[in-house]
């Protein structure tokens, strides 16, 4: 399924769905210092040519305004789902067989960056990764054995 959402995200998700959520989540402005939060404000009326009719579509945004009609959310910015689905695709990439240098051109990463994300997951059982000089722990021989 996923990382879990911030719980003013899944109140937003168990509305109109966790893709459309996370979808009208990155579509929002980010707010405050540090830019961890998004505001949004959900009329009680909607109009036609309302940013999230245009967002969402009309039975999505109608949605919204009858569960929330008349609040102003402020929201996660779900940065969490978004590193989780990151990292899952840098290991299917490496398990794939590209190389950690095309890896980090394709995601726009540093190599050091995917290094750290190959490091941080846990082999599976019976399976050996190689990732080079800086390699997991798990990758040498045992000495005593």
């Amino acid at each position: 399924m996923g990382a879990a959402l911030p719980q003013s995200v899944q109140e937003i998700a168990d509305v109109i769905g966790r893709e459309r959520a996370l979808y009208l989540v990155g579509q929002l402005p980010r707010c405050g210092k540090r830019a961890r939060r998004v505001v949004l404000y959900v009329p009680q009326q909607l109009s036609s040519d309302h940013m999230l009719v245009e967002l969402l579509g009309w039975e999505d945004a109608k949605a919204l305004a009858a569960a929330f009609g008349g609040m102003i959310l402020q929201l996660g910015t779900c940065r969490n789902v978004l590193r989780h689905y990151r990292n899952q695709t840098v290991v299917r990439m490496y398990e794939d067989g590209m190389n950690i240098g095309d890896i980090a051109d394709t995601i726009q990463m540093t190599k050091r960056s995917v290094h750290n994300i190959l490091w941080a997951m846990e082999p599976k059982e019976g399976y050996q990764r190689d990732i080079g000089k800086a390699g997991p722990a798990w990758k040498q021989i045992d000495l005593f054995g």
